[in-house]
């Protein structure tokens, strides 16, 4: 419970199909006039088809299950059963009830469709109202449990009606349209075809009228065809399908009964729907516009705009996958996805230290990089205790809110919440090609990221010395010829520092070569933090560092600095570093030699360690 609200949790898959969309609908209302809000956990894939489901699945993890008053699954929507049951045992880990739709489960409440029923009154309509003479049975798959029970239903109708059942009155389709189609193309290969094909479903039935239409089998002239379960599909095919439907008003009324009682402490009920028989221009009836009229305007609606965001989403996609920083990927999602909406990425995947999508990286921190409530740019920590931002005005606005897992390469790097302030077919249908074009840009943008910090990493191993930092000898020349190539360093001053560690000989004879890197490291460390930022600093030899000090700058003071930088660090040591100087200012030409340069400074640094009579 929320702020004196019952929460109920939906977990399902693909809600801006039509008639889910109006079940979704018709159940928030009935629910908010119990004074419940429903929050929506749902993927856009289907598991099965999609690969690896894992990452899209950890959506129904977000369920604040210690606020949650009732959770109902779709179960026969999300199909994998080690998810449902998943979903199940959370639940029953915080005493939540769990409302099974379509799916036998232990311990829960049950919504269940006698798809018996319904098959049976189907199969009935076409015997006994068109009395083929050789009917046909395409099931699904061999041995699911829905083939076996439509298999019977149809054994059982044709017995009563004087037919003797034969293995040639079955085949099986795999409930989807290519098996369909191999199997209709054999049926037509018989002397005697079939005058009457009963499909399990509307998608084969769909596939069978094609393949014998364009044989030249007229439907329903020649042959009588049906479906069952009432897809879109159905109602737009041309010849419309014989089926039977759940339909969504009906849906959502049982729901809503039986959460209401779930909620006031029944656990223990089961209620049954039965699908609703149509009959269409398929078998020869009249045609139905059984929801057509709704079905193709929101149909129209999807497309005409699934085109435009087609090419919208994939430009968003590419230019936040291109961003230089995280404050520019919320820059492009709030100028082109400003409302409805708060995106929530792991903490985890921000780290360069670790692949976040190789190394299987953990973490439960999470921030908020994107909220359409808030008008600042902020990245802010994401408090599980509040479920999303803004969570109270979305739920006084008492719509549903709607929760993705964002996806990459097989990995759940957050969620995105839609909280829309109206029932809207084309913004539900919006939210796949929304939440695509967040995963599909952040991760990439994620895994660019993480490329351009092994890229400099690389490139710093490539042209940096690994003990100082400094340059390498290599790197050093191609900064300085990138230096002078540029209009605008012409004839300004150049000086040249060159510092050679005092005593090396003496520190490594004495306190180890592990003392002698330290002191090469500190004066290197030293001539870093008092040269002007645009110093080229190198590491000529095994103790000898140039400091290329660019512009009008006063190289007494830089040495001083330096010698008071290292008898700081002598002290904190514990031994004494120094170093002996030499130095050279000229202006940079076209006619300058940089070895020339060099080989002074270096000559006057070498007197003024004879001078001082130091060993090296």
């Amino acid at each position: 419970m929320i702020d004196g609200k019952k929460i109920v949790a939906l977990c399902a898959y693909r809600i801006y199909d039509p008639q889910f969309f109006d079940c979704v609908t018709e159940l928030n209302e009935l629910l908010k006039a119990q004074d419940c809000r429903l929050f929506i956990y749902t993927m856009n894939s289907e598991i099965g088809n999609s690969g690896d489901y894992e990452a899209e699945a950890s959506v129904y993890d977000l369920i604040p299950f210690d606020k949650t008053d009732a959770v109902i699954i779709m179960a026969e929507k999300i199909k994998k059963r080690e998810v449902v049951q998943h979903i199940i045992d959370s639940a029953t880990g915080y005493n939540v009830p769990c409302i099974v739709v379509d799916g036998d489960y232990d311990n829960v409440a049950k919504v269940k469709f006698d798809y018996g029923k319904g098959f049976e009154a189907v199969v009935r309509h076409i015997i006994e109202q068109h009395k083929p003479k050789c009917p046909h049975f395409m099931a699904g798959k061999m041995d699911s449990e829905f083939s076996n029970e439509r298999i019977e239903v149809f054994k059982k109708v044709i017995a009563e009606n004087g037919y003797t059942f034969d293995d040639s009155m079955l085949s099986y389709g795999d409930f989807w349209s290519i098996p369909a189609r191999k199997v209709a193309h054999e049926l037509l290969k018989r002397e005697v075809l079939p005058d009457a094909i009963i499909c399990a479903n509307d998608i084969m039935a769909i596939n069978v009228c094609d393949i014998f239409t364009a044989a030249g089998i007229k439907v329903p002239g020649d042959v009588v065809v049906s479906g069952f379960d009432g897809i879109d599909e159905a109602f737009l095919a041309k010849p419309g399908m014989t089926t039977a439907i759940c339909e969504s008003k009906v849906l959502a009324d049982t729901i809503s009964e039986v959460t209401q009682a779930v909620l006031g402490g029944t656990r223990d009920i089961e209620r049954w729907i039965t699908p609703t028989f149509v009959p269409n221009e398929s078998c020869g009836c009249p045609r139905s516009l059984f929801e057509v009229n709704s079905v193709v305007h929101g149909l129209n609606n999807r497309f005409y705009h699934h085109q435009d965001d087609i090419h919208i989403m994939h430009v968003l996609a590419s230019t936040i996958m291109a961003s230089e920083s995280i404050g520019d990927c919320t820059g492009h999602i709030r100028e082109n996805l400003s409302d409805n909406m708060c995106v929530v990425v792991e903490d985890a995947c921000f780290d360069l230290e670790r692949n976040y999508f190789l190394d299987h990286v953990t973490n439960t921190t999470k921030s908020i990089i994107y909220n359409s409530y808030c008008k600042c740019n902020q990245i802010t920590p994401f408090d599980p205790e509040c479920v999303i931002p803004s969570l109270m005005e979305a739920m006084d606005a008492g719509y549903p809110l709607i929760f993705n897992a964002l996806e990459y390469m097989g990995r759940a790097i957050g969620f995105v919440c839609y909280s829309f302030d109206r029932y809207d077919l084309i913004d539900y249908s919006k939210t796949p090609s929304v939440t695509n074009c967040l995963s599909m840009g952040l991760g990439g943008f994620i895994m660019i990221r993480y490329q351009r910090y092994l890229k400099d990493k690389i490139q710093q191993m490539y042209q940096n010395d690994a003990l100082t930092g400094l340059y390498n000898r290599v790197a050093f020349l191609a900064k300085y010829e990138e230096f002078r190539s540029k209009p605008q360093n012409k004839g300004k001053q150049l000086n040249i520092i060159m510092a050679d560690l005092n005593g090396l000989k003496i520190i490594n004879d004495t306190m180890g070569h592990a003392a002698g890197d330290r002191a090469i490291a500190t004066v290197a460390n030293a001539l870093r933090a008092e040269c002007p930022s645009e110093t080229l600093l190198v590491r000529f030899g095994g103790d000898e560092m140039i400091a290329l000090v660019p512009g009008e700058n006063n190289v007494d003071s830089i040495i001083y600095r330096v010698k008071e930088h290292l008898a700081t660090d002598s002290k904190r040591l514990g031994y004494p570093i120094t170093a002996s100087y030499g130095t050279y200012s000229t202006v940079l030409s076209d006619e300058l030699n940089l070895e020339d340069v060099i080989a002074i400074a270096d000559e006057q640094m070498y007197i003024m360690k004879k001078g001082s009579r130091i060993i090296r």
